[in-house]
Order: C-alpha cells, then structure tokens, then sequence
C-alpha cells in the first residue's frame, strides 16, 4: 500500500464505504483525460448530506450492464447505489476481450479495486486512491 501524509488508514475506509450503501446517485462524471471518476451522493441516513466520492489515479474500469436492453444510454443520475466496495487484493482479473490470448500482455490486465453495484448494473474500478469529502485513502494498485 502507498503512503502518504494525507492517508487514511483503510480499516477506516470499509465502514464509511458500507455507510454510502443505499444512497442515491446525484452526479456521475467519468474524466479520463484526468484519470478521474466522481460521484456525488446524497446520504440515505441523513437526507441533507451530500458525499463526494473520488477515485483518483484510475487506471481502469469497467461498466456491466444487466439490463437486456443495450440500445439504451445508461442514466446515473437518481440512481440508487446498492453497494460500494474496496478489495485490497482486487476482485479478480479482468482482460481486453478485442486481443487473443497470445497478444494479452501486461497492459491489457486489470484488478479492479473497488466494485459499485447500481439498480441493474455494476461498475468495477482499479484506482491508487479514493477521495471521500475531504477524506483521502491512498490503497494503491492490487498486485497482478
């Protein structure tokens, strides 16, 4: 794990993750010139909280959609977020599926660090750091 002088420690960082569960998305912004995701919830447990939430350095993710129907643009926003999850280890490796096996190498291969669960989708992301208000977990990249 990286460290830094403005870290958190990430025993700290399950508990404030598991109390956004069941909050609803009100801004979702995907920057990737800044290798940056952002989302902005209001709290389920006090209506007139709003939580920012940051991943920072990301360095993949991945969008699943379960809904059948695909033609449809995914719409965030008044979204409930089910769940929101950080795993030291990742979840599991995922690949680009446009290469063969032969031509995966290294780059091609994410560990997605933290998992979010929507209504009817889920998104995976690998990030170094994740930014909660003005609270900063440097996690750093789950080992391939």
């Amino acid at each position: 794990m990286d460290k830094g002088c403005d870290n958190l420690t990430v025993s700290k960082l399950t508990p404030l993750l598991d109390s956004l569960s069941q909050s609803t998305i009100k801004k979702f912004d995907i920057n990737i010139p800044k290798d940056k995701i952002s989302i902005h919830v209001k709290d389920s447990s006090n209506s007139d909280n709003n939580v920012e939430i940051i991943f920072e350095e990301v360095f993949s993710f991945y969008f699943i959609n379960e809904n059948e129907v695909l033609s449809k643009k995914p719409h965030f926003n008044s979204t409930k977020l089910n769940s929101i999850g950080y795993y030291e280890k990742g979840i599991g490796e995922f690949a680009n599926f446009d290469c063969s096996d032969e031509e995966i190498d290294e780059k091609d291969i994410s560990a997605p660090n933290f998992a979010l669960e929507l209504l009817d989708s889920s998104m995976f992301i690998e990030a170094r750091s994740i930014k909660i208000d003005d609270k900063r977990f440097r996690v750093g990249y789950p080992n391939i």
